[in-house]
């Protein structure tokens, strides 16, 4: 027991306080923060989908996601968002050209990739850069670790029902269940401490969470079909960068979207 505690507890003890500490030090190490997990991400990536059979560029996300951490720390109008992800998408499909024999396999792969994780983790990195970027975090990060946590405990209590037994088998119905419940509680608790609207934080801790939980089962779904237990190998017992940002990519950025409708 006390081996499966150092092995599982402190790492992700690290893993909470290099987080908080990167999140809440300064605008530039939150940022840069992210696009560190993107740029580790992409690694990560690029090797389970070779494993699969499926060649991929990792110099197309991480230019792409750097450009986007270029754009959101000079506030860059939405509209420039997109126009990096269009060229992102030329210059897959020009490298295709380029390549020819590498087939259309390759570019649809990468212009998957392009959109899930790297769409994502652009997000979240102009959520990071933004005047709610507290608010959105918080309420996106505290609310799916919650969810997570009390839906193991609850998968283990009363789990009979497998939610996607293909995907990942140990996943019930009824720890789902228990997962989004627990995250209105934590959204509640924290517009208590900090003071926030009660509504929005109990709103935006659900649904950031509930896409989480999503977003889990999709980075499964990936590593099922290539073969692969974890994306990397980071901690002990906590896989890789991506295996933890797995539920974030999706929590994040409804967190993000949430927020802004109600503040704005």
């Amino acid at each position: 027991m006390t081996v499966d505690i150092k092995k599982r507890l402190l790492p992700a003890a690290l893993i909470v306080v290099v987080t908080f500490g990167c999140i809440l030090l300064s605008r530039f190490t939150r940022v840069a923060f992210f696009l560190a997990l993107a740029i580790a991400s992409a690694a990560e990536l690029q090797r389970v989908l070779f494993q699969s059979g499926q060649p991929m560029s990792r110099s197309v996300p991480v230019v792409y996601c750097a450009a986007q951490a270029v754009l959101c720390w000079f506030h860059a109008p939405a509209a420039w968002m997109a126009a990096a992800y269009a060229l992102a998408a030329f210059a897959v499909f020009f490298w295709g050209v380029l390549k020819p024999e590498r087939g259309m396999g390759f570019v649809m792969v990468n212009l998957f990739v392009l959109m899930w994780p790297f769409g994502f983790y652009a997000i979240v990195l102009h959520a990071a850069a933004s005047d709610i970027w507290l608010k959105t975090l918080m309420l996106g990060v505290l609310g799916t670790w919650a969810c997570d946590s009390m839906a193991l405990f609850g998968g283990k209590w009363f789990g009979k029902n497998k939610l996607a037994p293909t995907v990942s088998p140990h996943k019930t119905w009824e720890g789902a269940v228990v997962g989004a419940a627990s995250a209105p509680l934590a959204g509640a608790l924290i517009a208590l401490v900090m003071g926030w609207d009660f509504g929005m934080c109990v709103v935006t801790a659900f649904a950031a969470s509930s896409f989480g939980q999503v977003g889990d089962l999709a980075a499964s779904l990936v590593k099922r079909y290539a073969g692969v237990k974890d994306y990397g190998h980071l901690m002990p017992e906590h896989g890789g960068i991506m295996d933890k940002m797995d539920s974030m990519l999706f929590a994040i950025p409804a967190a993000y979207f949430i927020v802004y409708l109600f503040l704005r």
